[in-house]
């Protein structure tokens, strides 16, 4: 039987002029009233509320590169997030992460503590009102936290001269003071650009692996998690956001302007059309 493959369209639920309306004078969002009390009720982090912080937004919210973006975090937090266009690093790490903790493990006799997202619905950390997440892995009997990475390899060298990605080492540091862990260790897996195209089959013994050990600095992740609180309390008590920069978050705007699925179902097919999304397929009899 002849099946055609159809597009899939990213699931989106929530809309201009519906959730929330944009000023284009003043380069923020504004959520409506009767969805920004809606999410002010509940609790963060729980179905129909604002989201927690992941150590992965730490980077936007602190502004640790001129490429963060203050603007996409508040979009975040307030479920607007853009879907992610071309998933083959989130599909790299998928599925060589595993295979990057069981080398360590057969490597050095270790039992590693994995976090299962479907087990903790994605938040480890469910006794803290603001902060969430999921380790990759903790060592209980080292008491460290293993945060796993996927780098192309061309990045092996500036990686290796100290210069790891600042959010990753903060993103790190904030599980390891949650879980109450006095140090951490970030493990990367170096690719190749031909590894991308079918991650399953990378053989990692083939691969640079290297690890690098850091100790929680207390009072700088104190100091980030207070900036992190106070920018949170701010934007979501005020229901507008930071304002955007064209440059940084032009593809979110974008999105953001649509005011119903017929019209994000036509920019997203505009954006696969350019090369500026990878689509996923659905096969239709």
């Amino acid at each position: 039987m002849n099946t055609k493959k159809e597009i899939k369209i990213p699931n989106r639920h929530h809309y201009n002029n519906k959730h929330y309306t944009i000023n284009y004078q003043n380069k923020t969002i504004k959520l409506n009233d009767d969805y920004h009390q809606k999410l002010l009720a509940i609790k963060p982090g729980e179905f129909g509320g604002f989201r927690k912080i992941t150590g992965s937004a730490l980077g936007d919210i602190l502004k640790l590169t001129p490429f963060n973006s203050e603007f996409a975090a508040f979009a975040r937090v307030a479920n607007f997030s853009m879907p992610i266009l071309d998933r083959k690093y989130v599909n790299a790490g998928i599925a060589l992460e595993p295979k990057i903790i069981n080398k360590i493990e057969q490597k050095y006799n270790f039992k590693i503590e994995r976090f299962e997202g479907s087990k903790y619905n994605f938040d480890y950390f469910k006794e803290n009102e603001l902060f969430g997440g999921l380790p990759d892995g903790y060592l209980k009997d080292q008491n460290l936290i293993i945060e796993i990475k996927t780098v192309g390899a061309k990045k092996f060298d500036l990686w290796n001269n100290s210069n790891i990605n600042l959010a990753y080492i903060k993103q790190a540091q904030l599980y390891s003071y949650l879980i109450k862990a006095k140090k951490f260790t970030i493990v990367a897996a170096f690719l190749e650009e031909e590894d991308y195209a079918n991650p399953e089959l990378v053989d990692i013994n083939q691969r640079k692996i290297k690890n690098w050990f850091f100790d929680v600095n207390e009072k700088q992740v104190l100091d980030d998690m207070k900036k992190c609180e106070n920018w949170y309390k701010k934007y979501t008590s005020l229901g507008i956001s930071p304002k955007w920069n064209e440059q940084i978050d032009g593809d979110l705007i974008k999105y953001l302007e649509c005011e119903n699925f017929e019209q994000w179902k036509f920019l997203y097919l505009e954006w696969v059309k350019i090369g500026k999304a990878i689509p996923e397929y659905e096969e239709e009899k």
